[in-house]
């Protein structure tokens, strides 16, 4: 019913233009018009790029080895679930199962609207992958506050390990305590962290990387 010819032409019959172009109630997409946007757009987008995407996952540290994944593997048949995953992992692995002490739902919802935002401006990608970011430079933040103490990760490393609730119960089980309390250290830990996360944006914002080459 539709097919792609050399250069990326779409090629269809009325029946098929019929079909993408009813109105919106009645919208109808065959499996072959399917296919055929999905090969358009692929190929479309790899056409933009000096080197066409290919995706190499390797297999352990220094195996030589590695899965290539290139457009062959990512037909239209999984297409729709690639894209589902790609969507719905980075929001529902912001969860609650990883909280800091006194976080709660509210905290995570309002860590899954603070990703959509970045979304919505652009930014796909955070430092972290899907992990909760703001925790991951609470640890970070919190490492920086023990090395001040005289704490190595060498000759202390018992106090580094972990995330940064498990970090704080270590401190506190070896006889040591927060000069405000463990609550006001987390909320001045989040408070840095947030801080070093968007000074670190705001960098980021202005780069210029038109002239790398990856």
């Amino acid at each position: 019913m539709t097919k792609l010819v050399k250069g990326g032409d779409l090629i269809a019959d009325e029946a098929t233009v019929a079909a993408i172009t009813d109105g919106p109630e009645t919208q109808q997409f065959s499996d072959e018009a399917l296919q055929a946007a999905w090969d358009l757009l692929t190929d479309w987008l790899l056409a933009k790029q000096d080197k066409p995407g290919r995706i190499a996952i390797r297999c352990g540290k220094e195996t030589g080895l590695y899965n290539r994944i290139t457009k062959k593997h990512l037909p239209f048949g999984i297409a729709f679930g690639v894209l589902e995953a790609g969507v719905s992992k980075p929001i529902s692995d912001i969860s609650i199962d990883n909280k800091i002490a006194g976080d709660d739902w509210h905290a995570v919802n309002g860590r899954r609207n603070e990703r959509l935002a970045k979304w919505e401006s652009g930014v796909f990608a955070a430092r972290g992958g899907s992990k909760d970011e703001i925790a991951t430079q609470m640890k970070i933040e919190f490492e920086e506050d023990l090395k001040l103490l005289g704490l190595s990760k060498t000759k202390h490393a018992d106090f580094f390990k972990g995330n940064i609730v498990t970090m704080m119960d270590f401190f506190e089980a070896a006889g040591n305590s927060f000069k405000d309390g463990r609550d006001a250290k987390l909320a001045d830990l989040r408070t840095r962290a947030k801080a070093k996360l968007g000074d670190r944006g705001a960098a980021k914002a202005e780069l210029v990387v038109t002239g790398l080459a990856i």
